[in-house]
């Protein structure tokens, strides 16, 4: 059996429980103890973590590393320390020291793009961002586009607003930002040097213009400049990550490379730019593919594994009953993509199913489908959760670990949990728990009554009700659901799942 340590992203679910409860291949995952990482702004124990590596490291077949919570403690923290650049190089010298007692050992790391939202607020970013995150990001998306002389009249006129709004906060954000990018740089050297053997770049929350694509392009130059352009893949990605690695170390000590054929619900879905991304899907998925050790092909005969992509023409966050019904109804066929998904099991292929089509939760109307025609517990990978890429990391990590590992168990009890999570949670309860047990309580979406308290209770009791309800026979297989709030707020729920043989 293979042993794989992890280091995640941070101690949220998605990057700490996801590959652990994910169906099992040949191979042993050991990540830290969750005492040793953070707790949102709060770094892990960096030096704790370091000691870990090196001990746990021995005779370890695979080694996958957040290279943010490696030097900066966690992805939240990345984006509030003060440490020099000298001081945060220092600790990713690390992988030096454990290349050198472990040879043999194969080492995954990723660095993150630091983000900078189109918001004013402060729940992961500084607390000035509270009052003027939005002019930080108008004045990086300013800035960037008067370079390219692109800057329309209307944000000329503005600029001088944005300039003062932002002012206070403008040293020290830039700073860090210059900081971190001298970090990454550091970091890819080792990767040039053969220290680290995988390496992906993930962007998070990114955007075609502003601070984020800035550093992605000096970040691109910098890789064809040093020959690593077939090595670092740079992508919109963060959560998922970690599990795109694990399949990448997965597939790679298995000696397989599954190919992927992939099938959108939409003829213009290839095309369509996900919230919170700066490119084509279609364009990340190429990625996406690659770097988690598989490769595309484009027919189904051929195919290991049917990724069935469930988007329309648009990808639409705040819409209208009339733009609803042209991206989703008229430009997108659900009864072909689910005649599709029957006829690839027809011809033993594995689906996954990449559910997309709204940022931040599910298709509740794709799901309903899914369900009346029985095919939830008969596809092999599922997913749809935040944003576009964090699904798509997800399933095909799913969809791999299956290929090569057949726990069929395991699968359907990953499958289980995302339908209670994706589709219970994230699809109905959240909005319910955010309009009812949250101001009855006198409580906000981003400060809760602790991890398990009386909203979450609430949450709890609604999740066992709607799936209850609506999918019967989901929940039959269900004994029990643990529910808390890792971050105290309701964006995100840690679900525990008892489930019936």
């Amino acid at each position: 059996m293979y042993k794989i340590l992890l280091l995640p992203l941070d101690e949220r679910p998605c990057n700490y429980t996801f590959p652990r409860i994910m169906p099992r291949a040949d191979f042993q995952l050991i990540e830290p103890p969750l005492a040793a990482l953070g707790l949102k702004k709060r770094p892990a124990d960096r030096d704790r973590l370091a000691a870990w590596l090196m001990e746990e490291g021995s005779g370890a077949d695979a080694v996958i590393l957040s290279m943010d919570t490696l030097i900066y403690g966690g992805l939240i923290p990345s984006r509030l320390h003060h440490e020099s650049a000298e001081a945060l190089c220092a600790r990713a010298e690390i992988l030096r020291k454990f290349r050198e007692k472990n040879p043999a050992c194969r080492i995954y790391a990723f660095q993150t793009i630091m983000r900078c939202p189109f918001y004013s607020l402060s729940d992961e970013e500084p607390d000035y961002y509270a009052e003027c995150g939005a002019e930080i990001h108008l004045f990086g998306r300013y800035t960037h586009k008067k370079s390219l002389g692109i800057l329309s009249e209307e944000e000329e006129k503005d600029f001088p607003r944005v300039q003062e709004k932002a002012a206070a906060a403008l040293a020290d954000y830039t700073a860090r930002r210059a900081v971190n990018l001298e970090v990454l740089f550091h970091t890819l050297k080792l990767v040039k040097e053969g220290i680290v053997d995988s390496f992906i770049v993930p962007q998070d929350d990114s955007a075609p213009y502003g601070f984020t694509a800035m550093d992605q392009q000096k970040v691109r130059a910098f890789i064809r400049e040093n020959g690593l352009l077939l090595k670092v893949p740079v992508y919109p990605a963060a959560d998922d990550t970690g599990m795109t690695m694990l399949c990448r170390a997965v597939n790679e000590l298995n000696g397989v490379r599954p190919k992927i054929y992939v099938y959108y619900a939409s003829a213009r879905g290839p095309f369509v730019t996900p919230s919170f991304e700066d490119r084509s899907i279609d364009a990340t998925i190429k990625n996406q593919i690659l770097a988690a050790g598989c490769r595309r092909v484009y027919s189904l005969p051929e195919c290991d594994i049917m990724l069935a992509v469930n988007i329309g023409s648009e990808m639409l966050y705040l819409k209208s009953e009339e733009e609803m019904n042209i991206a989703y109804q008229i430009e997108r066929s659900l009864p072909e993509y689910i005649d599709q998904i029957k006829y690839a099991l027809s011809e033993g292929k594995l689906v996954a199913v990449a559910d997309v089509a709204h940022p931040t939760q599910n298709d509740v109307e794709l799901f309903r489908l899914l369900y009346e025609e029985d095919l939830l517990l008969k596809i092999h990978a599922y997913a749809g959760w935040n944003t576009s890429s964090n699904t798509l990391g997800t399933v095909i990590c799913e969809s791999c670990l299956y290929f090569c590992g057949r726990d069929d168990r395991g699968n359907r009890d990953f499958l289980l949990h995302r339908y209670y999570d994706d589709v219970g949670y994230c699809s109905h309860t959240r909005t319910w728990t955010d309009v009812n047990p949250v101001p009855a309580n006198g409580c906000t979406v981003f400060v809760l009554d602790g991890e398990r308290g009386k909203c979450v209770a609430a949450a709890r009791e609604e999740l066992l009700r709607y799936m209850s309800e609506n999918f019967p026979a989901i929940a039959a297989l269900v004994e029990d659901v643990d529910v808390r709030s890792p971050w105290n707020r309701t964006f995100e729920m840690d679900f525990v799942l008892k489930t019936k043989d």
